[in-house]
């Protein structure tokens, strides 16, 4: 990835030229010429509301043959926030949209270094594999005066992913194909946290703690509040469980959990529907992504595990197709490990997994909550609450 000392930050769509694409895909594409480049304009899908994701095309020659490639360039966009939350925080927007560079920067080539070698032992840092969990990132960048942050990545969708329409809930194999996916987050960077011998957020000073969140804690709260209201008002026979849920506290819940002393993993916090794109193959999902990275923490993995099912699936595959998918996760998170790896993960055996996500599940819970404005309260969240509720952990 190229340096960004090296690269201006564009500001906005006018500032993508030919020679500046040309210096962003430099160092992974030697002997790349652009010529020409294609602004699209821009989308929305699959990265959260602080950005503007401009769609780009760009043209040129490599090695003497004609090429194309198709890539995202995404800004920081400091208006599109407030049209969400009124009293949000540009100083937390600025140092959200500055973790997901450093994340893509310098974690990225790290996790993808202890995940491939080659034959000769040498390192493919900053290429994902097939099937990987994160899309492929030429560029991460911040601007110290204006405080705008670029990524350049390819561009998913011209490669056949898209964000399951209309905020869906996930089938049981596309549940599998997130869950596998975190499975390799998870799984590479506790091999990585092994092997350098430093424990993450050490490694990574800009891993999002609570200390770091206190610019909408207040936010976070009313908008707890606010949804258990408006779940109440949605199903009043459900007098029990709205008590329960008042009760809530998610500054509490998320210290808790950040002083706990079980084993933790870089997680990425936001994965739910919106986050996750999918490739199929026909009807089938075949491959996932996991976009949005402005928020990772360190966490239990059950933390990641409970916002998917909470967040992202409805009533049968929670209650029905569960554990499968739990097994899944457990058989991918070995796997990504290997054999020769000696871990505290290796230890973690299946059936703790599945007590510790139960335990986990008021922060689910919490998180599907906070998206009620996105994600209104159904039927189907009802039940799962009910179930979370007979586990006694709200």
């Amino acid at each position: 990835m190229t340096t960004a000392a090296e690269i201006a930050i564009p500001q906005s769509a006018e500032d993508i030229a030919p020679s500046w694409v040309q210096q962003v895909l430099q160092k992974d594409l030697p002997g790349v010429t652009i010529t020409d480049v294609h602004v699209k304009g821009s989308i929305s899908e699959g990265e959260g509301f602080m950005s503007d994701i401009i769609a780009f095309d760009a043209v040129g020659t490599r090695n003497g043959a004609s090429e194309r490639y198709s890539l995202v360039a995404k800004l920081t966009d400091f208006k599109r926030p407030l049209t969400i939350f009124k009293q949000w925080s540009k100083d937390f927007q600025i140092k959200s949209e500055t973790i997901e560079v450093k994340f893509y920067s310098s974690a990225v080539p790290e996790l993808l270094s202890v995940a491939n070698t080659n034959t000769e032992g040498e390192s493919k840092a900053n290429h994902p594999p097939a099937n990987s969990f994160v899309p492929k990132c030429y560029f991460a960048a911040t601007d110290p005066s204006s405080m705008v942050s670029v990524r350049v990545m390819e561009n998913l969708k011209t490669q056949g992913f898209s964000i399951k329409p209309n905020r869906q809930s996930l089938s049981r194999e596309e549940m599998m194909l997130a869950a596998g996916a975190l499975a390799q987050l998870h799984g590479l960077s506790h091999r990585l946290e092994l092997r350098s011998g430093v424990p993450l957020p050490e490694k990574y000073d800009w891993i999002l703690t609570r200390s770091d969140a206190t610019d909408v804690e207040d936010v976070v709260t009313y908008q707890c509040q606010t949804a258990v209201k408006g779940f109440a008002a949605a199903f009043p026979d459900q007098v029990d469980l709205v008590s329960r849920l008042e009760k809530l506290d998610p500054q509490r819940a998320f210290l808790n959990l950040e002083e706990d002393q079980r084993l933790k993993v870089l997680c990425h916090a936001e994965c739910w529907v919106n986050n996750i794109m999918f490739k199929y193959a026909g009807d089938v999902p075949t491959e996932a992504r996991l976009v949005d990275w402005q928020s990772p923490v360190y966490m239990p993995p059950t933390y990641d595990l409970t916002l998917l099912f909470l967040c992202a699936a409805g009533w049968d595959v929670f209650h029905n197709h569960r554990d499968a998918i739990l097994a899944h996760y457990h058989h991918k998170l070995q796997e990504t490990l290997g054999p020769n790896e000696s871990s505290g993960l290796q230890s973690y055996t299946l059936e703790q997994l599945k007590v510790d996500f139960k335990a986990d599940c008021v922060h689910g819970v919490i998180g599907r909550l906070i998206r009620l404005v996105l994600l209104p309260a159904d039927p189907d969240l009802v039940r799962m609450i009910q179930e979370i509720q007979g586990w006694g952990v709200i």
